[in-house]
């Protein structure tokens, strides 16, 4: 749609209206295009998405900008490096040679996106990565990792190499971890549907990056848990310490059906120096994966966040099994009894997980359950004020519910949200943000009907 936008000036004379633009002197035509060349850069800078599948067609109207003329090329560039996706071995080693042939390039690139089937397989880019990019990305700030499952159909087949069997997890160089750590300035990692072989594989990924501050991880699975990796230990104990502490730099965690053994390992190592966390509910058992011969040597009952000491934000994503499976709410309690954070003033964000599973009345009912919840642990023991309202120093966290909705919507969640926490909200500690859905995704179940019955009745 965007790139429609592009072409509408263009219609009527291609090649006037860049000539127009390319050279400082009015063209005498009065039907060439006079635009101003910011324009154009303001709308090809919109060529950009949060989405995979958005960033994979802007990439084909970014290379289509950049053939026009000579004042889009550098815009279009830009954008085109800016976020570079990735989905085979060899567009791996044709990207590799373009920054070869046009230096220039390199500076460019902030965020690399490795995706596709090939990543399970003995033809997967991830190790060969950190070697054909080495020393050529001084900028690269962010890199995503996704595998598109055999079973998803929405992305295409992009080459024969998909067609290979997939193994059980994913291969890596044993000096991956070495090679990978030359990314001194990567600092966000997004790890998607990957499995890795060893619980220490996916450790020593991550705190091979030296600068990682946000770790993002979803349905990442390990075939087998092993013994606690050396690099991940207490250092309460001086003499078996190591040198340095687990991914030092690391203050943003957020953890979304992965399993509680790892989410525990993760918190623990991390959590002094964590400032925002976020974990889904119910918490995820693997019951594939191989645990050590001593699976009581590591506490597993819950997240424990003792050491989480200047945690300010916790994220807690609701997903629909708390309620359709009957789980108890004991291991949130726990989780947030456990929470003895220094911060002055603690918040607690609450998210349906995802929201296309629920019906807004549904997901209503499941953040009044755990608002009486979370209400038992605020301690607003403080008499109220001349307005019956409790006062604000007695108040152990603010809670904030984060929905996708349309506008017409939000008088409609504030009645309910304000019934789910009726303490919180005479004390001012609730909140409400909403915003319009991205995708389909973003959508409650029962979207479309409930629309109508608003309507109707108002």
């Amino acid at each position: 749609m965007i790139f429609r936008l592009l072409c509408i000036p263009w219609t009527h004379s291609r090649r006037r209206a860049t000539l127009a633009i390319d050279d400082d002197r009015a063209y005498p035509d009065k039907h060439a295009s006079r635009f101003p060349v910011e324009v154009f850069e303001n709308i090809i800078d919109m060529l950009y998405s949060l989405f995979l599948v958005d960033r994979v067609e802007n990439t084909r109207a970014l290379h289509r900008c950049a053939l026009v003329c000579r004042a889009w090329r550098v815009r279009s560039q830009r954008n085109l490096f800016y976020s570079v996706v990735l989905h085979d071995l060899e567009a791996l080693k044709k990207f590799s040679a373009v920054l070869d042939n046009a230096p220039h390039l390199c500076e460019y690139v902030y965020e690399v996106t490795l995706t596709g089937r090939t990543l399970h397989t003995t033809a997967s880019p991830l190790s060969l990565l950190p070697i054909a990019l080495r020393g050529k990305l001084p900028k690269l700030q962010e890199v995503i990792i996704i595998r598109v499952r055999e079973d998803e159909d929405w992305y295409p087949r992009a080459s024969e190499l998909e067609s290979a069997k997939s193994l059980q997890y994913l291969p890596l160089h044993p000096r991956f971890s070495l090679y990978f750590s030359a990314f001194t300035t990567v600092s966000r990692l997004y790890i998607m549907d990957i499995t890795f072989g060893h619980f220490n594989d996916f450790a020593r990924m991550i705190t091979s990056l030296p600068a990682l501050q946000l770790l993002e991880c979803t349905r990442v699975r390990c075939v087998a848990l092993g013994p606690l990796p050396f690099s991940m230990r207490s250092r309460a104990d001086e003499i078996h310490a190591p040198a340095r502490p687990f991914a030092p730099n690391l203050q943003e965690l957020r953890l979304w059906s992965v399993d509680i053994h790892c989410v525990q390992r993760l918190v623990s190592a991390c959590g002094p120096r964590l400032r925002e966390l976020a974990v889904s509910m119910p918490l995820f058992h693997d019951a594939e994966m191989v645990l050590p011969g001593d699976p009581t040597a590591e506490h597993t009952v819950g997240v424990d966040l003792s050491l989480c000491s200047t945690l300010e934000r916790l994220d807690i994503l609701l997903r629909l099994e708390l309620i359709a499976e009957g789980q108890s709410l004991d291991k949130p309690k726990a989780m947030l009894d456990s929470w003895d954070s220094e911060v002055p003033r603690r918040r607690i964000y609450l998210h349906a997980y995802p929201p296309s599973a629920f019906t807004r009345q549904g997901f209503a009912d499941l953040i009044g359950t755990v608002g009486r919840v979370l209400e038992l642990f605020d301690d607003s023991s403080a008499p109220p004020s001349g307005d019956g309202e409790v006062g604000e120093h007695g108040r152990r966290w603010d809670i904030c519910v984060d929905l996708y909705d349309w506008e017409v919507w939000r008088g409609w969640w504030q009645t309910h949200v304000r019934k789910c926490f009726p303490t919180l909200a005479k004390s001012h500690g609730l909140g409400m943000e909403r915003k319009p859905p991205p995708s389909d995704q973003f959508k409650w179940k029962d979207s479309d009907a409930l629309r109508r019955i608003l309507t109707s009745t108002t």
